[in-house]
């Protein structure tokens, strides 16, 4: 059995099962005139930028595996304005024996990326798993004798899905953007203590050799094509080790090395100094789950993942005298909440998943990142039937046939996964999937332009606003209440607070905003005599908008 410490969960894409799930469907929805906005929408396909203004399309994301491409999932997606999918290619399926020629079996990662390329995601991929010849854990390092065979792997893979009209995948596939590993500063000798199995990637001990390894990787995709984009990471970045553990931290001891990123950046710049291809990599991966990311809450980095993702460029990207990559572009590639099972610290429910979903998104924009991908798009990890039942979180937007089967084969007795698991399809919707089609919509053609402070939404430090900046001016505020702790905290009631606003922050403004709840349903609330116009909130965001008279 693996187990987790209580507090963090920190799922990932390594899930080996390949099934997945999905849930019913709100009843609240957008509005007639939104809908008919997204379905017209054209959803642009060209090369994102790291540049908030010049966005067109919100950058937003959703894991995918192999199972979700046989299943309505791509579409859902799809139709919600998602238009990132992440997905992997693992070397041990690509390369299972070893040959002289290499000889690669390229089915799976053909038919996931081609039918994501083919609904007109922008997909992203991350490398890992090495086949049995090369380790004897798939996690490990590569060894020295065959990081040439590394390197052909990244030569093949990125020639194959390149789009540049040589060796391409015949169906069309393409794939730009590239992670080297997943989770790669997790400690194996840290997990083997805690009883937990990998994510993916096994560096923690070795930052040295993880940085070779993406040195191998970097000059190798580059020669197939010298515009690919090539990551650090990701890394976890969370649960960190006794020994690493930074002061204040009260969350039990877990599998990753906290300053793996930059011990790995030290070898970097001490192995190959002055080297023009430095450093290797142009973006990195960071993962983020709410148990632990208020952690990072400062009045002046700002909270949760925006307090977090400033707080990963100044501890680790930079080290006086040796490198400063503070502003290298930061990919959140794995973002998310289960529906379920709650344990004794945290309640977990549909209702806090589809509430989160719009505060991370939001938060990421904020945070200026290339783009977050929510973990996953169904449910995709199963396992026994000893509790804590960490095995069967459930992080999907959509609930899984897959899944249902699982757990009803493998647990005849369910009283632990609250609430009955209804399907109507095989990637059947959650109130979180609505959640996703409502935050696309409003931030749409917006960029994150600041925080707002407390004096300017009426005092309340409780409250949780981000002002976006849209076409001829327009202003839109995402806004929730927020306690500082992981939603579903046990022993403390739900935050709420009154937000208000006037003519500093609505544009345009007549006295009259339109308030835009997380699920879609819409109302209009006017000014009090003094021009203010009050709202009560609560955790799920809302988007307000002002009108024209």
């Amino acid at each position: 059995m693996r187990s987790f410490p209580v507090r963090l969960l920190v799922p990932s894409v390594v899930a080996i099962s390949l099934a997945a799930c999905a849930g019913p469907s709100s009843n609240a929805t957008p509005s007639a005139i939104q809908i008919e906005t997204l379905a017209s929408a054209a959803i642009s396909t060209a090369p994102p930028t790291a540049d908030p203004a010049a966005r067109i399309e919100p950058p937003i994301g959703v894991q995918i595996f192999e199972d979700d491409v046989t299943t309505p999932a791509l579409e859902h997606l799809r139709a919600a304005g998602i238009s990132w999918a992440r997905g992997r290619a693992l070397w041990k399926l690509i390369e299972a024996e070893q040959h002289d020629p290499p000889r690669y079996d390229w089915s799976v990662t053909d038919w996931l990326f081609g039918d994501a390329t083919a609904a007109g995601f922008r997909v992203i991929a991350s490398v890992y798993a090495n086949p049995d010849w090369v380790s004897t854990r798939e996690c490990l390092p590569v060894d020295p004798q065959f990081l040439e065979r590394y390197a052909a792997l990244w030569t093949a893979l990125v020639e194959r899905y390149d789009g540049d009209g040589l060796d391409d995948a015949p169906n069309g596939a393409t794939v730009g953007w590239w992670q080297v590993g997943n989770e790669s500063d997790f400690d194996p000798n840290a997990g083997d203590a805690l009883g937990e199995g990998d994510y993916g990637s096994c560096f923690g001990h070795s930052p040295a050799a993880y940085a070779e390894q993406l040195v191998t990787a970097f000059r190798a995709a580059r020669v197939a094509d010298d515009g690919v984009r090539i990551g650090f990471g990701p890394v976890a970045w969370d649960r960190f080790t006794e020994q690493t553990m930074p002061p204040g931290w009260t969350a039990p001891a877990g599998p990753y090395v906290r300053d793996f990123t930059q011990r790995a950046l030290e070898a970097l710049y001490a192995d190959h100094p002055d080297d023009p291809e430095l450093p290797f990599f142009d973006f990195v991966g960071l993962h983020n789950y709410n148990d632990n990311a208020h952690f990072w809450d400062d009045p002046v980095r700002g909270r949760e993942l925006v307090g977090r993702v400033a707080g990963f460029r100044a501890e680790q990207l930079a080290l006086p005298g040796v490198y400063d990559l503070r502003d290298i572009p930061i990919l959140i590639s794995e973002t998310g909440m289960p529906t379920a099972p709650s344990d004794e610290w945290t309640l977990r429910s549909e209702e806090l998943q589809a509430a989160y979903v719009g505060q991370t998104m939001v938060r990421a924009y904020a945070a200026d990142v290339i783009a977050a991908i929510w973990y996953t798009a169904r449910d995709n990890t199963f396992g026994d039937c000893v509790p804590p039942h960490y095995d069967w979180l459930t992080f999907g937007l959509m609930r899984s046939d897959d899944f249902d089967e699982a757990l009803r084969s493998r647990c005849p007795e369910q009283g632990w996964m609250v609430g009955a698991y209804q399907l109507d399809s095989s990637a059947t919707p959650r109130p979180a999937l609505a959640a996703m089609r409502v935050l696309t919509l409003s931030l749409r053609g917006f960029s994150a332009e600041r925080a707002l402070t407390a004096d300017e939404v009426g005092g309340d430090a409780a409250i949780e606003a981000y002002l976006l900046r849209g076409p001829r001016g327009a202003t839109r505020v995402a806004a929730w209440a927020t306690n500082g702790l992981r939603l579903g905290a046990r022993g403390v009631d739900p935050a709420e607070a009154t937000i208000a606003l006037d003519a500093r922050s609505i544009a345009p403004w007549s006295g009259e905003v339109t308030v835009m709840d997380h699920l879609g349903a819409e109302r209009l609330v006017g000014a009090d005599d003094d021009g203010v116009v009050r709202i009560a909130i609560g955790e799920a965001p809302v988007y307000l908008s002002g009108t024209e008279r």
